[in-house]
């Protein structure tokens, strides 16, 4: 457990500082909001990059491809990152969560500022019998 955590935190901390291909195509300012991934939580975008923290969990995403209309109004993208989740309740049958993500979804506009999102993320859960799965997310987002 303790290795993948590490492992995933090394992986994330390099990609951070990878220049993103999607970059010459999207703007980089920065963007907050509201969403639900890993259960609810605090949702930004920066430069390519994709985050979402909550008190028992954080994704990092990076823009692997971004496609757009004319308008630029309307978004698909494909990304790829990772996620730790923490478990702290008490149901013996779960445990942290630890893995690799590749999130695709559509970007909607609704106004130059604000954006709204939706999102298949499958994932490979290193810790879960399970392993692959595919989850969900939402959220909107207002650009600074």
């Amino acid at each position: 457990m303790k290795f993948f955590r590490l492992f995933l935190f090394i992986v994330l901390t390099v990609t951070l500082f990878m220049p993103s291909p999607a970059d010459a195509s999207s703007s980089s300012n920065f963007k907050l909001g509201l969403g639900y991934d890993l259960d609810g939580g605090i949702t930004a975008q920066y430069r390519g990059y994709s985050f979402f923290i909550n008190g028992d969990a954080l994704a990092i995403d990076w823009r692997l491809e971004n496609f757009t209309n004319d308008k630029k109004s309307l978004h698909v993208y494909i990304d790829l990152g990772g996620f730790i989740e923490n478990y702290d309740g008490n149901d013996s049958t779960r445990d942290d969560r630890v893995g690799l993500r590749a999130p695709v979804g559509i970007t909607l506009g609704i106004t130059r500022e604000l954006q709204a999102y939706i999102q298949a993320v499958p994932n490979y859960d290193f810790n879960n019998d399970e392993g692959f799965e595919v989850d969900g997310a939402i959220g909107i987002r207002y650009r600074f």
